[in-house]
């Protein structure tokens, strides 16, 4: 049997199994105790968060057989049996009762023609036929005007769920006719949770320094942090740890750029060293890192020190608690307001970077900005060697 990804292998059956969106499957489980089901939904949030198996979950409750029989069962339990006949037909793949579309592929109106037409006809199996639209954002205007119909009208036995990432792009018209769910970002401490879990079931010793900086790399999508535990445990089965994922095996496979190293970027400004700053621009260069992502990383580090100096507390750094205590002590170097004028120039200079040449000087010169930054705040005389033009001599006549 080939091999099945993570993401696919621990992909959740259940609404209990669904990762941080308690008040979505809160709401959709106290829908189907009542009855009062609607025919329209738009899932949207984040890539990775659980949009698309949510909808299955949900498309695989409405028609179990167990949920529709047992009125004890679907008060007190509320999830797919996974036991009954629709329930094994949806696991294996052959339900006639749920249909799933890509609108990034399927996107025109003869598309949408064909699905009305196939509303139409009642389910097989079950009480309803559930109709799951990904990327629902990606189908033209003029799909969209052929879909409206049917929307306010539909059959009695049809739901329709849409998936999005991008809720804007969808007419208001479609809109106003759906019940809409935002998922939310998945915290750091839950997605380091499910992957700790996944690799103490297959049997994979893990650092937790190594997963809270998969979780960090993956931005809230539980999904892409699946995908990068995936790598790393392909990179770590031959290291001298026997398969045991450390921190530093992770920066290594995902090019991450050190705490360390934005901790020397802070102690060059507070110390007016150039000489300390150079050193850190020609670590970035030699070792290959991306300037522009060594420069979104740096705004994040001030953003840690930022949120340190206003809540006196380090409980909003996603961070070790030895990193968070760098962060308490090097707060106390720096001004609020010198920070947020380093982090102001580091935007405009990630936005001017891209467009320039002369990538090693520019970056360099970034970074050094920044001491001259700070000790403009400060009052103090900067240390930055900057040669001053002469004053021309006036030619008087003798």
């Amino acid at each position: 049997m080939s091999y099945q990804v993570i993401a696919r292998k621990y992909r959740p059956v259940r609404f209990a199994d669904i990762t941080a969106q308690e008040h979505i499957t809160r709401t959709i489980q106290n829908s189907l105790r009542m009855g009062r089901l609607g025919h329209g939904y738009i899932f949207s949030g984040l890539r990775g968060v659980g949009k698309t198996t949510a909808a299955r979950v949900f498309a695989k409750a409405v028609n179990c057989r167990k949920m529709i029989e047992d009125p004890e069962y679907l008060q007190q339990v509320t999830e797919p049996c996974g036991e009954c006949e629709s329930c094994r037909d949806f696991d294996s793949g052959t339900s006639l009762n749920i249909s799933e579309f890509d609108a990034a592929s399927n996107n025109s109106v003869d598309d949408i023609r064909t699905l009305r037409e196939n509303v139409r006809y009642g389910p097989q199996k079950g009480k309803y036929r559930v109709y799951i639209i990904d990327e629902v954002h990606m189908l033209s205007i003029a799909a969209f005007n052929a879909f409206l119909k049917t929307l306010e009208e539909p059959p009695p036995h049809a739901i329709f769920i849409f998936a999005t990432t991008e809720l804007h792009k969808i007419p208001a018209t479609i809109a106003s006719r759906c019940q809409r769910f935002n998922f939310k970002r998945i915290p750091l401490q839950d997605i380091q949770k499910q992957l700790s879990s996944i690799c103490q079931a297959e049997g994979i010793r893990v650092d937790d320094d190594a997963l809270q900086l998969i979780g960090r790399k993956s931005q809230g999508s539980m999904r892409d942090a699946q995908s990068i535990l995936d790598q790393v445990i392909a990179f770590s089965a031959e290291n001298a740890h026997e398969g045991s994922i450390t921190y530093r095996g992770v920066a290594e496979l995902l090019n991450y750029i050190d705490d360390d190293q934005m901790f020397a970027v802070t102690d060059a400004v507070a110390e007016r060293s150039p000489a300390k700053m150079l050193d850190v621009a020609q670590f970035v260069i030699q070792n290959g890192y991306d300037e522009q992502d060594f420069l979104e990383k740096l705004i994040e580090h001030l953003r840690n020190i930022l949120v340190v100096q206003n809540l006196s507390s380090t409980r909003l750094v996603e961070r070790s608690d030895a990193v968070r205590e760098r962060y308490r002590q090097d707060a106390a170097k720096f001004t609020p307001s010198s920070i947020m004028q380093m982090v102001e120039f580091l935007l405009q200079t990630q936005k001017e970077l891209k467009f320039q040449f002369e990538y090693q000087f520019r970056f360099e010169l970034a970074l050094l900005k920044l001491i001259e930054l700070d000790s403009s705040r400060s009052g103090e005389p900067s240390s930055l060697q900057v040669p001053q033009p002469q004053k021309k001599k006036l030619l008087t006549n003798p």
